[in-house]
Protein backbone atom coordinates (compact mmCIF):
# COMPACT_ATOMS: atom_id res chain seq x y z
CA UNK A 1 0.00 0.00 0.00
CA UNK A 2 1.12 3.52 -0.23
CA UNK A 3 2.59 5.55 2.68
CA UNK A 4 2.19 9.62 3.19
CA UNK A 5 2.55 11.86 5.62
CA UNK A 6 -0.25 12.44 8.06
CA UNK A 7 -0.84 16.23 9.28
CA UNK A 8 -2.53 14.89 12.79
CA UNK A 9 -0.24 11.87 13.91
CA UNK A 10 2.74 14.00 12.80
CA UNK A 11 4.15 10.75 11.25
CA UNK A 12 4.47 8.81 7.66
CA UNK A 13 1.50 6.20 8.02
CA UNK A 14 -0.04 3.62 5.68
CA UNK A 15 -2.88 4.72 3.13
CA UNK A 16 -6.33 2.68 3.60
CA UNK A 17 -9.28 3.01 1.55
CA UNK A 18 -6.82 4.69 -0.99
CA UNK A 19 -8.47 6.17 -4.50
CA UNK A 20 -5.96 7.35 -7.27
CA UNK A 21 -7.64 10.36 -8.14
CA UNK A 22 -6.46 13.07 -11.35
CA UNK A 23 -6.76 16.68 -10.30
CA UNK A 24 -7.50 19.72 -12.08
CA UNK A 25 -3.94 20.45 -13.84
CA UNK A 26 -3.28 17.18 -14.75
CA UNK A 27 -1.39 15.42 -11.92
CA UNK A 28 -2.06 12.01 -10.25
CA UNK A 29 -2.52 11.48 -6.61
CA UNK A 30 -3.83 9.14 -4.00
CA UNK A 31 -6.47 10.22 -1.80
CA UNK A 32 -6.92 7.86 1.90
CA UNK A 33 -7.42 7.89 5.20
CA UNK A 34 -4.68 7.11 7.70
CA UNK A 35 -4.41 4.11 9.11
CA UNK A 36 -4.44 5.57 13.08
CA UNK A 37 -6.50 8.61 13.28
CA UNK A 38 -8.79 8.12 10.34
CA UNK A 39 -8.00 11.76 9.14
CA UNK A 40 -7.60 12.39 5.41
CA UNK A 41 -4.48 12.07 3.55
CA UNK A 42 -3.56 13.14 -0.18
CA UNK A 43 -0.44 12.66 -1.35
CA UNK A 44 0.87 13.43 -5.07
CA UNK A 45 2.23 11.36 -6.79
CA UNK A 46 3.04 11.76 -10.89
CA UNK A 47 3.87 14.55 -13.38
CA UNK A 48 1.38 15.33 -15.24
CA UNK A 49 -0.63 13.19 -17.72
CA UNK A 50 -0.86 13.61 -21.52
CA UNK A 51 -4.38 12.70 -21.39
CA UNK A 52 -6.70 15.89 -23.83
CA UNK A 53 -10.14 16.41 -22.72
CA UNK A 54 -12.65 15.70 -25.41
CA UNK A 55 -14.83 19.21 -24.12
CA UNK A 56 -11.81 21.45 -24.07
CA UNK A 57 -11.44 23.70 -27.02
CA UNK A 58 -7.89 23.88 -29.12
CA UNK A 59 -5.44 26.09 -27.70
CA UNK A 60 -4.46 29.47 -29.88
CA UNK A 61 -1.43 30.78 -29.61
CA UNK A 62 -0.58 34.41 -30.60
CA UNK A 63 2.40 35.88 -31.31
CA UNK A 64 1.76 39.71 -30.22
CA UNK A 65 3.73 40.09 -27.13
Amino acid sequence: MAEGYCNKCKLKKEIVDAVEVLMKNGRKAIKGKCSTCGSVIFKITGGKTNQMKVDDPPQKFSDSL
